[in-house]
């Protein structure tokens, strides 16, 4: 059985064996972040022309009429949140197969010919993920709307972060199960999910959670740490251009940090899959 160590080294290594797939993935990873920074900028946008025009008739924002308002800002945010939201479903999709190729102990990178296959894994990872974080968040988001009380409501923030926790500890198997069986009822067999984690160990199973998102985050603020002087060099390069220069680190980051991420963290999911089966 392999160590902890060497299912997070192996995952580490799996997004270099094909530059190619892994600039592709970084396509949509980079698309998703120009959508995300654009439609941040028009909803700032937006809302400063609300608050202008709120004081301009001197009414509460409440009270202007839908007409008032920006509305082709408004379509065209609503659009593009729709477009980012079909392209984060190719990812989770492509995350999907991920998934697959580390439990069939493949060392090559899935492809992205079949893209209807893609769309169609990509709901059922978000359905999936929806489902197992759907009763903490209404436990916290109904908890903390009912009641006023402050001592009442960190008791509910605690209990719903339990949950959380618990729910996603959970969802990696659940993840892995669906894939393994190529079938949604079995994310939510936990009967055998739990069988699967026990067979692993809950130490071993926590530890290597634990042990690759620590390696992750890691990651992520050695490259925030680069891509800061990067910033600071673009800005002395491009001048009085904070939007472009916004735009340039999130392409930078999704084509090449982003799917490097993704690679990293469902290649590791699929080994404790594997692992969990021997």
């Amino acid at each position: 059985m392999a160590s902890i160590t060497d299912c997070v080294v192996e995952g580490l290594k799996y997004p270099f064996n094909d530059i190619k797939k892994l600039l592709g993935l970084g396509v949509l990873f980079a698309l998703i972040s120009a959508l995300s920074t654009y439609i941040s900028v028009k909803s700032f946008d937006i809302f400063r022309a609300t608050v202008h025009l709120a004081e301009k008739t001197n009414a509460g924002i409440s009270h202007l009429s839908f007409s008032q308002l920006p509305t082709g800002d408004i379509y065209l945010v609503a659009g593009l949140g729709i477009l980012a939201f079909i392209v984060s479903l190719f990812i989770l999709g492509y995350q999907y197969n991920i998934i697959k190729f580390s439990i069939e102990k493949k060392d090559d990178l899935p492809g992205f010919s079949d893209v209807l296959g893609m769309f169609i894994n990509g709901i059922k990872y978000f359905l999936v993920i929806v489902a197992y974080n759907i009763i903490p968040s209404l436990v916290l988001v109904g908890g903390v709307t009912l009641v006023g009380d402050s001592s009442a409501v960190i008791a509910i923030s605690l209990i719903s972060a339990l949950l959380f926790i618990i729910a996603n500890l959970l969802l990696l198997m659940a993840l892995n199960n669906m894939v393994a069986h190529d079938s949604i009822k079995k994310a939510f067999d936990l009967h055998e999910i739990i069988g699967n984690i026990s067979n692993l160990g809950w130490g071993k199973y926590i530890g290597i959670i634990i042990f690759t998102v620590i390696v992750y985050m890691i990651i992520m603020v050695a490259v925030s740490f680069v891509l800061s002087f990067v910033t600071v060099a673009l800005a002395a390069t491009i001048s009085n251009q904070a939007i472009i220069i916004s735009f340039i680190i999130a392409i930078i980051e999704g084509l090449f940090v982003d799917s490097y991420g993704a690679l990293f963290y469902n290649r590791v999911c699929g080994s404790i899959y594997r692992e969990s089966v021997k």
